[in-house]
């Protein structure tokens, strides 16, 4: 028995090589050939076509993918042809988690919201590979953006020096400062357009005025000085990236890790007595019915409804007609919404604005199922030059926008009759809800013909002078990672319940010292540590 075990033991290690030895063959020669296929320079990025397989997260405002004018556009000038996988938003971070473990892996994602954790884990493990010696080689244009601007390429590289995932870059200011403070025009013309707010306290009195004067003319009380969006599980997020830098604090509203730097000092914004200020600020306008009491509860539906009615004074939205009852198309109405800048208040004399970072990680990734790397690099390096970024912001010029004139100086969006804007872009290009590889170039983002977007750009420009990053993105270890995710789950939890106590009352703030001690029992000081090193570590990076 012993003998019979010892040589079905030899057959099996001997069907083992026999299938390593067969299984490499083909490689090599694929390999070859590849090569052969392939367009170091000029297109099509190969000769003869191959077909790869993608996946990536499809918005619910997007058409098929694989009916997409860009993607029929890039396969033309390429010769590279994908077939898709794209689970809906809500199921895909799921689906993505079971391909990676199953191993059964697309050749690409795009658009595929890979976390630095999936980037730094799946890419030791060889699941994803490195992409730094490809860009050297094959990806000028990328290249060339990561040499100029070298945040890039610290915000992309992994703890072990590899590059496992490209960004979006932009810098529109519209996508940096992307929700922003607007009065109701109409209000503010029935109190005689008083001037816009400078302080906390200055806010404070045009809000009191807002409750008590009547300024939508209906004989009722039922105004709403204050409403805005409540994000799902995190109420006040809005109100701390827009009330909170009042008092010197800023909303890390990448990591979410509600933290910041200060002289390479990481710091907990929820510890600090500077938050419990804003606490108290948000509780006097609650107090006072100057906040929507329903901030912690409504829907997105029922604050647009509101604001429809004509109750909402001021809110925290990307451009009025998103809340209050002006139509799109209206240029003019839309223009007369006054944005109110950062304010100061009584602890703080700095202006400050917490805006969205200019790149977002985890856009693309080439897996280890992937035989074509270099022409897979070379496919995505155009979308890092201006023509890169028009198609797949918005489609094929003559079919989705055309230049005005010879000069190029301004070009137009061409909408079938009946479609909105957004609406045909989400037919033409993922770009609409799903953040995808590109350059979003501002020069070319201020040519468009759209006035009431060189009006909502223009705004955010202002926001540009007052703008700081709370923090850097930031990468962690898998050891990290893991233990962030159970720290940082109680930790928000609790904050989140204590921020929606303390503003209605529900908890006075005079128990602050009890607040602070239960956050110790939830090793706040270790989650501050190990963001710390994080830190330490992409300030010592080159």
């Amino acid at each position: 028995m012993k003998k019979m075990t010892i040589v079905l033991s030899i057959l099996i290690l001997f069907s083992m090589l026999s299938a390593c030895s067969t299984d490499s063959t083909p490689q090599q020669s694929d390999n070859s050939k590849a090569i052969q296929n392939f367009n170091a320079s000029a297109y099509p990025i190969v000769n003869e076509k191959i077909t790869l397989k993608l996946m990536g997260s499809k918005s619910p405002l997007q058409g098929p993918w694989d009916q997409m004018m860009f993607f029929e556009e890039m396969e033309r000038m390429t010769n590279i042809h994908f077939e898709f996988e794209t689970p809906d938003d809500s199921a895909y971070q799921e689906k993505k988690n079971l391909t990676f473990a199953s191993g059964n892996l697309p050749d690409v994602f795009f658009g595929g919201k890979l976390s630095s954790f999936d980037q730094f884990n799946y890419g030791k493990q060889g699941l994803l590979i490195p992409l730094e010696d490809l860009i050297d080689k094959y990806a000028p244009h990328l290249k060339a953006l990561l040499d100029k601007d070298p945040s890039i390429r610290k915000a992309i590289t992994a703890p072990d020096g590899h590059i496992y995932a490209l960004p979006q870059v932009s810098n529109i200011s519209r996508d940096i400062m992307s929700l922003r403070t607007y009065l109701n025009a109409e209000w503010m013309e029935a109190l005689g357009n008083p001037k816009l707010p400078e302080t906390t306290d200055e806010l404070l009195e045009l809000l009191k005025r807002f409750r008590d004067e009547d300024p939508n003319r209906n004989g009722k009380k039922d105004e709403l000085p204050l409403s805005f969006n409540n994000v799902k599980g995190d109420s006040l997020h809005d109100a701390r990236a827009y009330l909170m830098p009042a008092f010197g604090l800023l909303e890390d509203r990448y990591n979410q890790s509600r933290l910041q730097v200060e002289g390479d000092k990481v710091s907990a914004v929820f510890l600090s007595d500077s938050y419990r200020q804003f606490l108290t600020y948000m509780n006097k306008l609650h107090a006072e019915n100057l906040l929507d009491a329903e901030i912690f509860t409504h829907t997105d539906q029922q604050l647009k409804a509101k604001g429809q009615e004509d109750r909402i004074g001021m809110t925290f939205q990307a451009a009025p007609f998103l809340i209050y009852n002006v139509d799109v198309a209206n240029v003019e109405a839309n223009a007369k919404y006054p944005l109110v800048l950062p304010l100061t208040s009584p602890i703080n004399d700095k202006k400050l604005f917490s805006p969205n970072p200019h790149i977002v990680t985890g856009t693309f990734a080439i897996t280890q199922k992937n035989k074509y790397p270099e022409a897979t690099i070379r496919w995505v390096d155009y979308l890092y030059t201006s023509e890169g970024f028009m198609l797949g912001n918005q489609g094929i010029e003559g079919e989705a926008w055309k230049w005005r004139d010879e000069s190029k100086t301004v070009w137009d969006r061409l909408v079938p009759e009946g479609m909105k804007a957004n609406e045909f872009r989400a037919k033409n290009t993922p770009d609409v809800g799903t953040p995808i590889p590109l350059l979003k170039s501002k020069e070319l983002n201020d040519k468009q013909s759209d006035v009431l977007a060189a009006i909502l750009n223009e705004q955010a420009e202002k926001l540009t002078a007052f703008a700081k990053s709370p923090m850097p993105l930031l990468f962690l270890t898998e050891e990290e990672e893991n233990r962030i995710n159970i720290l940082k789950n109680d930790l928000l939890i609790y904050i989140s319940q204590m921020e929606a106590k303390f503003v209605l009352g529900k908890e006075k703030l005079e128990n602050w010292d009890e607040y602070l001690a239960t956050l110790k029992k939830l090793n706040v000081d270790e989650y501050v540590e190990i963001y710390q090193r994080a830190y330490d570590r992409w300030k010592k990076a080159e």
